[in-house]
C-alpha cells in the first residue's frame, strides 16, 4: 500500500498505522503546497508497479471484503467501479447503469460519465500507457481527465452489489467539498473539453457528457449557491461561459432535460436574470416529484435514456 502524505509530515501520519500493518506501507511525500489531490494521486500512480491500482480518500475507508469483490469482477476488464455509500448509511447513486448483471458497460448506454471519481480498480498500465493523469492544480474536478476517458475507451465492470466504498462524514479538510469562487470550481470545464482526447469522443458520447456537465456540475454549483447566497456577478458571468462552451461542443445535450431543467438552464446562460428567479428554479427543480422535473421540454425526448423517466428509474435501482 502506498499512503502519500500531503503537505503535512510523514511522522504526524506513520505512527497512526498499527505496528503489525507498518511493513506494508510505503509512505511518499507530497508537498507541492497546492489544495488539489491530483498532485498525491500522480505521485502514487508513478510510483506502483501493481497490476492493479486504487484511490482511497483521506476521510474514506473499505468494507471487508471489498477489493476482494472488485477482482472477482476484474477479469478481462480495464476498470471496476466500485459500489459507493455514505458512512451515514445512504447509498449513492451512481453511475445509474442498466439493470443488467455483470454486463460490460459503455459510456453512454450506462452513463457512467456521472461517476467522476475513479473509485474501485483500474488497471495500471491502461493509464500509463496512455498518459492518463488527474489534472494537477485543479482543487475540483481534477478526477475527470482520468474517469472519462477510463469509461470511455476502458472495458468497465461495475460493481452492483457487495462490500462499498465508503464515504467518511468527517470531511471538514477535504478541498473538494469547499464552495469556491465558480472561476475555480469550474476551471475543470475548459480544461477537459478543450483537451486533446476531447476531439476522439463521437457525438453520442460528447452529447451523454455534456448532458452530465449541465445536470450535475452546472446546476449542482447553481443549488449550493441558491441556498447559502455565495453569487456574485463574477460567478454568473462565469457559468454563463462555462454553459456556452458545453453547449458549443455538445450540441442537443440539453434536449433530454426536464422542462425546469431548461429554464433553469436558459436562466443561468444569461447573466443579467435575477437572482431571485435562479435561486427559485435551482432549488425548485429538485422537487422530483412534480410534472415539470417528469416531463422533458421536447416530448421526443420522454423515452431518452438522459430523460428525467429512465435517469430517474435507473438512479432508484442503483444502490
Amino acid at each position: 500500500m502506498i499512503v502519500v502524505a500531503h503537505n503535512l509530515p510523514i511522522a504526524s501520519l506513520s505512527e497512526t498505522v498499527p505496528a503489525e500493518l507498518r511493513d506494508r506501507v510505503r509512505w511518499l511525500q507530497c508537498a507541492d503546497g497546492i489544495h488539489s489531490p491530483a498532485g498525491p494521486f500522480n505521485l502514487g500512480l508513478a510510483a506502483s508497479r501493481a497490476e492493479w491500482v486504487g484511490l482511497l480518500g483521506s476521510d474514506d475507508y473499505l468494507e471487508p471484503g471489498a477489493v476482494d469483490r472488485w477482482l472477482q469482477l476484474s477479469s478481462g476488464a480495464d476498470a471496476v467501479i466500485a459500489r459507493l455509500r455514505h458512512d451515514s448509511g445512504g447509498a449513492v447513486h451512481t453511475p445509474p447503469v442498466r439493470p443488467v448483471p455483470h454486463r460490460r458497460r459503455t459510456a453512454v448506454a450506462d452513463r457512467l460519465y456521472y461517476r467522476s471519481a475513479p473509485l474501485g480498480l483500474t488497471r495500471r498500465t491502461f493509464l500509463t500507457s496512455r498518459h492518463i493523469v488527474c489534472a494537477e492544480g485543479l482543487t475540483t474536478g481534477e478526477d475527470l481527465t482520468v474517469s472519462i476517458p477510463l469509461w470511455t475507451w476502458g472495458r468497465v465492470r461495475v460493481q452492483r452489489s457487495g462490500p462499498s466504498y465508503v464515504i467518511g462524514s468527517d470531511a471538514s479538510n477535504r478541498v473538494t467539498m469547499r464552495l469556491a469562487p465558480l472561476k475555480e470550481e469550474l476551471r475543470h470545464t475548459e480544461v477537459v473539453w478543450r483537451s486533446s482526447w476531447m476531439r476522439r469522443l463521437s457525438v453520442g458520447q460528447r452529447r451523454a457528457l455534456g448532458t452530465k456537465y449541465l445536470r450535475i456540475h452546472f446546476f449542482g454549483a447553481a443549488y449550493y449557491r441558491a441556498t447559502s447566497g455565495h453569487w456574485s456577478e463574477e460567478d454568473r458571468r462565469d457559468l454563463a461561459q462555462a454553459i456556452k462552451l458545453v453547449l458549443e461542443l455538445a450540441p442537443g445535450c440539453h434536449l433530454p432535460l426536464s422542462r425546469i431543467d431548461r429554464q433553469l438552464l436558459a436562466a443561468l446562460a444569461d447573466p443579467t436574470t435575477p437572482v431571485e428567479e435562479l435561486n427559485r428554479l435551482a432549488i425548485a427543480r429538485r422537487r422530483f416529484g412534480q410534472v415539470d422535473a417528469l416531463i422533458p421540454a421536447d416530448w421526443r425526448y420522454l423515452l431518452h435514456r438522459e430523460a428525467p423517466l429512465r435517469f430517474m428509474a435507473a438512479s432508484f435501482l442503483t444502490r
